[in-house]
């Protein structure tokens, strides 16, 4: 049986749709999960901190519409506010993330790191 990479994005996000196409290319067997109809709970946003080891607002999508609509440049929340926030909307999630087998978090698109992340777990 293949490993099952799992890609967490918006369907309209054209970053999303390119990275799963990438490592369909690869080879990889992708399961995609729209954070924006079914945002992850809480305790996977939790899992992904801790995987990339960094400041929430490593997860959080500070390009995006409902990040500066809502004026949160200026805000100053903890983690467990941002995380209840990004859980309410998956908007809010800096996107794709891809979880590999292993359970490895990308966050973002890059190329290089998904090609990296596929050797590695591809490698006996």
């Amino acid at each position: 049986m293949r490993n099952l990479y799992h890609l967490y994005g918006y369907r309209r996000c054209s970053t999303c749709r390119s990275a799963q196409a990438f490592l369909e290319h690869l080879g990889a067997d992708v399961a995609f999960h729209d954070m924006v109809e079914q945002p992850p709970d809480e305790s996977t946003l939790r899992s992904w901190l801790e995987a990339v080891r960094g400041d929430v607002k490593s997860l959080v999508n500070t390009r995006g519409e409902v990040y500066r609509r809502r004026g949160l440049k200026e805000v100053s929340w903890s983690t467990d506010r941002w995380i209840e926030e990004m859980h309410r909307d998956g908007k809010l999630i800096r996107r794709p993330v891809l979880v590999t087998p292993s359970g490895r978090v990308i966050v973002g698109f890059d190329e290089a790191a998904y090609r990296d992340a596929l050797t590695e777990e591809q490698a006996p």
